[in-house]
């Protein structure tokens, strides 16, 4: 996968891996997983992170090892999600042995959406065990979104109009949004077991209990500026990705962007709902900060994928963080394809998802660049680099040294 930092970061860094460091410069290392995480993500009763932890491009890389398979996770913010993800697994698993779940199960057998299910996941196989009002409102539907015309390809981690429009999709975030996961995840292990438990739950007209998931608190890492968070998490249980992207439209109009620019950003299939909807709100939160637009029409342009989506989303919450967090931005700037924003007092502020900073020659390259950039007609007056993670002594040293203000953990997640 491709992030955004890596326009500007990844040639030299791919430089790196095949020679020493100029002098001066350091490698980025090697980390030991239990030298760096909480214990509770380290190991759990599901999984287990294997110890070498190597860091590339901002990134902690980690390989956990679970009963349920092998899986990787690009960051710290993906690491809590996917320990988040197995312990909803585990729990999904252990519902599927309830005697509340059987008689759930009972119930479903006769429901005549168990066929509308089979019509949806095998129409060809099923079509004619359909019972005929079933097939008439689903066709009707099927019809009327096609006369509609929606103009944007659905993204993988959505549900078919069909199982949004019989009412499925919606047990199906409430499950997940319950367990405080992802119900847009692209963890196909955990998409197996929701769309198992919430088809149980939604024929046999059950309401399953699920026991409290111990990790994180919440859902593990925010999405949003920390004012958004309610609302985040109502706007993805209650309204389909179609509405969702009403409500996006309408706040993105309202901050300036033009209809075309807007459309294209909604349709871009690199977005799963969930982060779509978090950058929209993030962005939000910049309530006053000028030249918004110029973030929504950068992540359309630069994003093809889950990872470009995370950097963009990641970017937006930490600027509405700083924003909110006593330094007010004035408005969003472009360099290159890096977004940053400007303070009113004309100082620089870059918000990096960036897990471990070590001091290389593109990171010192990156300053200067900063340094000597204009945004309007001036150089900045200052320079603010706020990183999720942590930094090497030497990166704080030589940042001291160019006059840059350090921040470190914003966001630490899984550190401890």
């Amino acid at each position: 996968m491709k992030y955004c930092t890596t326009l500007v970061f990844l040639p030299l860094a791919a430089l790196a891996q095949f020679a020493p460091p100029p002098p001066g410069f350091e490698d980025p290392p090697t980390l030991v997983a239990s030298e760096i995480l909480q214990p509770e993500f380290v190991a759990g009763p599901n999984f287990t992170v294997r110890p070498p932890v190597p860091t590339y491009g901002g990134r902690n890389g980690y390989m956990i090892d679970s009963e349920f398979g092998v899986f990787e996770a690009d960051g710290n913010a993906m690491l809590v999600r996917r320990v988040r993800e197995l312990g909803a697994i585990a729990r999904l698993r252990e519902v599927s042995r309830t005697d509340e779940y059987k008689n759930a199960l009972v119930t479903a057998a006769k429901s005549p959406v168990l066929a509308a299910k089979g019509l949806i996941e095998h129409p060809a196989k099923t079509i004619s065990g359909v019972p005929k009002g079933i097939w008439k409102t689903l066709n009707r539907a099927g019809q009327s979104l096609k006369e509609v015309g929606e103009r944007r390809e659905r993204s993988e981690y959505e549900d078919s109009s069909a199982k949004e429009l019989i009412g499925f999709s919606k047990t199906k975030r409430a499950l997940a949004l319950d367990l405080g996961v992802d119900p847009y995840s692209s963890n196909e292990a955990l998409q197996r077991e929701l769309n198992g438990i919430a088809w149980t739950a939604f024929a046999g007209k059950a309401t399953l209990k699920l026991a409290t998931l111990p990790v994180g608190g919440g859902a593990g890492v925010a999405l949003t500026a920390t004012s958004a968070a309610g609302n985040f998490t109502s706007a993805l249980r209650d309204q389909s990705p179609s509405d969702l992207r009403l409500s996006n439209l309408k706040a993105l109009l309202a901050m300036g962007c033009t209809r075309a620019a807007a459309d294209a950003f909604l349709g871009n299939s690199a977005f799963s709902p969930t982060t779509q909807t978090a950058i929209v709100m993030n962005l939000q939160s910049l309530e006053g900060v000028k030249n918004r637009p110029s973030f929504v029409q950068l992540a359309n342009s630069s994003s093809t994928g889950e990872g470009d989506a995370t950097f963009f989303s990641e970017t937006s919450r930490l600027l509405a963080h700083i924003h909110s967090n006593g330094t007010p931005l004035a408005r969003v700037e472009i360099l290159g394809q890096f977004p940053l924003a400007i303070t009113h007092d004309g100082r620089a502020v870059v918000a990096l998802e960036w897990d471990y900073a070590a001091w290389t020659q593109y990171a010192s390259d990156f300053i200067t660049l900063i340094k000597e950039s204009k945004f309007g007609k001036s150089a900045p007056t200052g320079v603010l680099i706020a990183l999720s993670g942590d930094a090497s002594p030497l990166v704080i040293e030589k940042a001291k040294q160019s006059g840059v203000e350090l921040l470190t953990r914003l966001s630490p997640g899984p550190l401890k």
